[in-house]
């Protein structure tokens, strides 16, 4: 019995000198990643616009007007008895309507760059999106200027919330020609 305990403890003896020494690691790495605010607020980060404009205009307009005139002139007597009688009586009256309406409407994303910190916190954005598919290309060119306080969390801002906000949105290729008036068109409209 000896004789195995003498084996066993070898043997346990040879694992714990034979067996690399490990070391214990955290997973937390010591930096601030844990905690870190993953909204652009300096120059250079990045943040995506959620583009929702609509644009709707309508003014119409009313006029309603209207005159009458009349005179009666009753027959004269003595010395004026020349005079007949006679009347006279005028209207006029006019009405005019008129409306204008118009509405426009653009939904996109588009990824800006924070261009300038301005003095009092505010950041000044500027950005474009080229998209082209089947050589019809769309451009979108969006400037700005926002409170950090309005980035969400996903670092995202709503379009609405962009002060100065201006928002170009173009198309270039076969469709955009074919809605372009042709120059003979031109001509004649700018005759006319």
């Amino acid at each position: 019995m000896r004789k195995g305990f003498l084996i066993i403890l070898s043997l346990c003896l040879i694992l714990i000198f034979t067996v690399s020494v490990t070391e214990a690691t955290s997973l937390w790495n010591g930096n601030d990643e844990l905690f870190r605010d993953n909204k652009a607020n300096q120059v250079g980060d990045i943040l995506t616009v959620i583009i929702t404009e609509d644009a709707t205009a309508t003014q119409q307009a009313s006029t309603d007007a209207s005159q009458n005139n009349q005179a009666d002139v009753g027959a004269g007597t003595g010395i004026f008895d020349f005079i007949r009688s006679f009347g006279f009586s005028q209207s006029d009256s006019s009405n005019a309507t008129g409306s204008t309406s118009r509405s426009g409407s653009l939904s996109a994303e588009i990824t800006v760059q924070i261009e300038e910190e301005l003095a009092n916190g505010n950041l000044k954005i500027s950005g474009t999106r080229s998209v082209k598919i089947n050589d019809e290309t769309q451009d979108i060119k969006l400037t700005g200027i926002v409170r950090p306080e309005d980035i969400s969390p996903q670092n995202t801002i709503e379009s609405n919330y962009i002060a100065n906000a201006e928002i170009d949105y173009e198309g270039k290729g076969v469709i955009g020609d074919r809605q372009r008036q042709g120059i003979i068109s031109r001509i004649v409209a700018w005759l006319f």
